[in-house]
């Protein structure tokens, strides 16, 4: 019997496919070419999300998902479904519907065949733009946009108004400006819809990594001015694009890049819509087990790769699912090293040292009461609010959200074995690393004698354990790591950054909770070349705190709650894995 059910189901998935030596499709372990796979690998097919879009009526969506849950394939199964024709490798041009006819959007209805073939498609991928400056972002998204221009190069040169027309040229060449590349996405959807006479389709993957490697180097507010022109004019009332969606992993707020946008569609993974479509579900991962003989596995599958909740749907890592098969039904944890540290990165920087009970309960399969938001706020403010941390670790795919969140709080937990380890050796090895030596109680210590030295010491050799050369760029990396480095103290502390105090915004502020302890002011500067004078920056950094009193608002709270202590002033200067601390200023 359980032969006859394997035999069955393999018959179902190989139909009208290519006969195959081993008898098995395999896995389509490390590609995205939806074409590809849905032909000669084994498909789940996911087809259905297209029903769903179609019947929503919904212009501009948004799907957040962590990383590797099937956000780009999704995107190539769409792209391929409202294509007419698509080049297949030995074949040349082939109509897309051959691709479809055996799928459940097929047999959906006539409505959603007849939308098959019948739209042109803009793709866009963001998932490089992972550069250190600004200029280099918009040299390489130049890069990025004059292919995509390229394939309608005959649109774009009949379109009528000659300023436009050049406009997208000039991207094409990768000749275009700043402004060139802001407005090209409308202005191509403009001239594909007028050269075809077919509303296009725009379709954006990884929307929010040039934000996400903005905000580590830097360029945070140049960056979100160019995608918020970018996507209003492509995605905003555009009556020359039928539908536009994108992928991400983060959901800003609406005051970020969206901001252009009216009322975007946005799907995280706290609601129940389309949830079963990122991922593999429990059926779909029981039916692979059977099409590969695997079914006495499905134990081992499911400890070790489910658990995921998305909107209160059990959902599987799709990954580590596939990866699992393709090495021969082996558990691991796959997804380790799969995704992007940028982001991880800035979460553990952020994470209290003092969380010993939160990560002992995570660890031992325990669920816990934590500060959640859907929404987070605006980009550049994410890592200095402690409430959006677990909203990052569970858009990101580290845990789990155990029910609904109610009074901004959820509770949360590691989803299955995989994640215990990579919680572990991403987050909990890298928070308790730098007290392997006792650095903490050596940094308390120093605080407490108010010596600015040690404390830099500390500082430094913390620098020099965490980063790289290449992870070295600009003030805003430095601030995320300080914020990092004292996140320790938040039981001691109250810690702020960017705030406004006196005549300007400090970069870092602790003031004291527990008897004994100084408060803190931190100013800070990076050098761009190496010739700067580091203790010159230093002391730069050091008199602003002086010239724009930015101890006003520790000393009025002093004040009000009569306390009598001394702040220290610290300014710093960095370049690269160098790192100078000046307290004092010369008389």
């Amino acid at each position: 019997m359980k032969k006859a059910s394997a035999k069955k189901v393999k018959k179902q998935v190989r139909a009208d496919k290519p006969a195959r030596k081993e008898g098995l499709l395999p896995p389509p372990v490390g590609t995205s070419d939806w074409v590809r796979f849905s032909r000669d690998s084994y498909c789940v097919d996911k087809t259905l999300i297209l029903k769903d879009l179609i019947d929503s009526k919904s212009r501009v969506v948004l799907f957040t998902r962590p990383r590797r849950f099937g956000k780009t394939t999704m995107l190539e199964m769409i792209r391929a479904f409202y294509e007419p024709e698509t080049l297949v490798e030995g074949r040349g041009m082939v109509k897309t519907e051959e691709f479809f006819t055996d799928k459940k959007i097929w047999a959906a209805g006539a409505k959603y065949r007849k939308e098959q073939g019948k739209h042109p498609v803009i793709f866009l991928s963001f998932k490089d733009v992972k550069w250190n400056t600004f200029g280099e972002s918009i040299k390489f998204l130049n890069a990025l946009l004059a292919p995509c221009v390229g394939n309608f190069a005959k649109a774009v040169e009949a379109l009528e108004l000659e300023a436009e027309r050049d406009r997208l040229l000039r991207v094409m060449r990768e000749q275009g400006d700043e402004t060139d590349l802001s407005l090209s996405l409308g202005l191509l959807s403009k001239a594909v819809h007028a050269f075809t006479k077919r509303l296009p389709v725009i379709l954006i993957d990884e929307y929010d990594q040039p934000i996400t490697s903005a905000s580590t180097h830097g360029y945070y507010d140049e960056m979100c001015t160019f995608m918020r022109v970018f996507l209003s004019g492509a995605l905003k009332d555009n009556r020359h694009c039928h539908i536009g969606i994108m992928t991400g992993v983060l959901r800003v707020a609406k005051e970020g890049i969206l901001s252009g946008l009216n009322n975007p569609a946005v799907w995280t993974v706290f609601e129940p819509e389309y949830a079963q479509y990122f991922g593999f579900t429990e059926d779909e991962v029981a039916e692979m087990a059977r099409y590969y003989g695997a079914e006495d596995k499905l134990p081992e599958i499911k400890a070790w790769y489910d658990g995921y909740d998305f909107g209160g749907t059990e959902i599987y890592n799709p990954w580590s699912v596939l990866r699992y098969f393709q090495c021969k039904c082996k558990p691991d944890a796959y997804w380790l090293d799969t995704s992007s540290n940028d982001l991880i990165t800035e979460i553990v920087q952020e994470l209290p040292f003092d969380m010993e009970v939160t990560l002992h309960k995570l660890m031992t399969g325990n669920p816990v009461l934590v500060p959640m938001a859907k929404e987070l706020g605006p980009y550049k403010q994410i890592r200095d609010n402690e409430n959006t941390l677990y909203t990052l670790l569970v858009s990101a795919g580290y845990l789990k959200p155990v029910g609904a969140v109610k009074d901004g709080e959820c509770e949360v937990m590691i989803p299955n074995h995989e994640l215990k380890q990579v919680f572990y050796s991403e987050i909990v090895q890298k928070v308790r690393s730098f007290d392997k030596n006792g650095g903490i109680v050596a940094v308390e210590r120093a605080l407490r004698e108010r010596d600015p030295f040690l404390f830099g010491k500390y500082l430094a050799a913390y620098l020099k354990e965490s980063v790289s050369f290449f992870d070295t760029a600009a003030e805003g990396f430095y601030h995320g790591l300080v914020l990092g480095f004292i996140a320790c103290f938040r039981n001691r502390f109250v810690v702020k950054s960017n705030r406004e105090s006196g005549e300007g915004r400090y970069d870092i502020s602790m003031r004291p909770l527990i008897e004994g302890m100084p408060g803190v002011v931190i100013e800070l500067k990076a050098a761009e070349e190496e010739t700067e004078d580091l203790d010159a920056l230093a002391r730069e950094a050091r008199r602003q705190i002086d010239t724009r009193e930015y101890t006003t608002e520790m000393l009025a709270d002093f004040a009000a709650h009569g306390e009598k202590r001394d702040i220290l002033k610290f300014g710093m200067a960095f370049y690269k894995k160098n790192l100078v601390v000046c307290k004092e200023l010369p008389k």
